[in-house]
């Protein structure tokens, strides 16, 4: 039960009323916990000595961007460069040379879950994968390992958190949330689940948790997310201070981050079939990308989608994304290409597509929908090599359930063992917190190696 306390805080702070940016915190219905309110069910993840002050070090400015609505976090005044803007994060020229999943360079990170030390040596690994193409690119991972001893069987576990990075700019990325918080990133998907990320810790396993969208923060493009998943564990693996090489691999990930964790299991077998994964758990999955859009349509968070467009034009730049929106589309795509997921879901809710498009039915047409299927969980290629446990609000608004059930069936149909869990109560934003207990239990089963449920003859159609 403290667990289930402390992790709903996280449901709390996750946006039942979407919060934005530092500058907009004022203005919420609902007001951002107190961190006070936080330390009686946080207190036991801190470490003794407080955060060392990063205050002094320097950030690049930040190019003016367009008149924002609502305002972002002033990079000039945050703790450290956005990682876009950080030398740390910079491909070598000689990039190619390295393998997937090798680490370029390393450094310690100290990590928060909100605005508490974690009691974790942290490092951030910076280590080679590839785009969509196959070009060879960086990214990086926040390597997490327990100050405490594993008292479990065998090596300690080593588990791939994917967070819903839900966003077009470095800014939402995990690193930057957890190794600045709340000043640095913003309320941002990222930032919401430091705590989950804390009890995860707290069960004795080593966390990575990658910057999946990559430099260029390309959202909701599987083949990046997949490898960046995947090339992040390799990496965790291979880093010696972690002392991780024999450990046991689980994926886990909700929303954007369960989309990036399906396509990476979806992947795993023929791209790094050495990964010795015992389990994936997904929440709220995003199981077909046009779905998604369509739950979005006209929706509180509208608005977001002109941001997420943002993915798509770096990921296929010649298939003119802009240029597929009218005057205010682009108005809104310009306004949002530095935008995470709440930001841009405060620009004008209940916004529809067929506002913004330049002709009706843009996102159906065969370029475009193909696009999106691509990059969909339940087209794409593959299945998962371990037991998979998914769990999902019935009455989910913006992960719509049907299109999850398709990929687990599609799973079930090449003999992966499936625990659908189906909640009749809540939606997208609580089930975040109400789901995590149940994925952490199956992680450990999964570590203990205990035979997985499987309901597979009974998800619905």
């Amino acid at each position: 039960m403290r667990i289930r306390r402390a992790i709903a805080l996280t449901a709390v702070s996750a946006g039942l009323t979407m919060p934005l940016s530092p500058a907009r915190a004022g203005a919420l219905p609902v007001p951002i916990p107190d961190v006070d309110d936080l330390t009686s069910s946080l207190t036991s993840l801190a470490v003794p000595n407080p955060l060392p002050d990063v205050s002094g070090i320097a950030s690049p400015a930040a190019p003016v961007p367009p008149p924002p609505n609502p305002p972002l976090p002033d990079p000039s005044t945050a703790p450290l460069p956005i990682p876009e803007q950080d030398p740390f994060f910079a491909a070598p020229h000689n990039v190619r040379s390295y393998h997937p999943g090798e680490i370029i360079r390393s450094r310690p990170v100290a990590v928060r879950a909100f605005e508490l030390p974690m009691a974790a040596k942290a490092w951030q690994l910076i280590y080679r994968t590839s785009d969509r193409t196959g070009a060879a690119t960086v990214t990086g991972t926040t390597l997490m390992v327990p100050t405490t001893p594993w008292l479990g069987e065998g090596p300690r576990p080593l588990v791939s958190y994917q967070t819903a990075e839900d966003g077009v700019s470095t800014r939402c990325a995990p690193s930057y949330a957890l190794a600045t918080g709340y000043r640095g990133s913003g309320f941002t998907g990222s930032y919401s689940e430091s705590p989950i990320m804390a009890f995860a810790l707290q069960q004795g396993w080593a966390l990575s948790v990658p910057d999946y969208e990559g430099m260029q923060s390309q959202f909701l493009i599987g083949d990046v997310a997949a490898r960046g998943v995947l090339d992040g564990l390799r990496a965790s693996l291979r880093f010696e201070p972690a002392g991780l090489a024999a450990s046991p691999v689980a994926i886990w990930g909700y929303s954007g981050g369960a989309f990036a964790s399906a396509v990476a299991a979806q992947m795993q077998q023929t791209y790094a079939p050495e990964l010795p994964v015992k389990g994936v758990a997904l929440g709220g999955l995003l199981g077909n990308v046009r779905d998604t859009i369509r739950a979005f349509d006209g929706s509180i968070a509208g608005s977001a989608i002109p941001m997420g467009m943002h993915g798509f034009a770096r990921a296929y730049p010649d298939m003119g994304i802009r240029s597929r929106l009218n005057t205010l589309g682009q108005q809104y795509f310009d306004e949002e290409a530095n935008d995470c997921l709440f930001d841009a879901a405060a620009r004008k809710p209940f916004m529809t597509v067929a506002e913004i498009e330049a002709e009706p039915g843009t996102l159906d047409q065969p370029d475009i929908l193909a696009m999106l299927n691509e990059n969909s969980p339940l087209h794409r290629s593959g299945v998962p090599t371990a037991p998979v446990y998914e769990y999902h609000a019935l009455m989910d608004e913006f992960a719509p359930i049907a299109p999850a059930r398709a990929v687990l069936r599609k799973y079930c149909a090449a003999g992966v063992p499936v625990h659908h869990d189906q909640k009749p109560v809540g939606e997208h934003l609580t089930e975040i917190a109400a789901g995590a207990p149940g994925a952490m239990d199956f992680l450990k089963n999964r570590f203990a190696g205990t035979t997985p449920k499987n309901n597979c003859t009974r998800i619905p159609e």
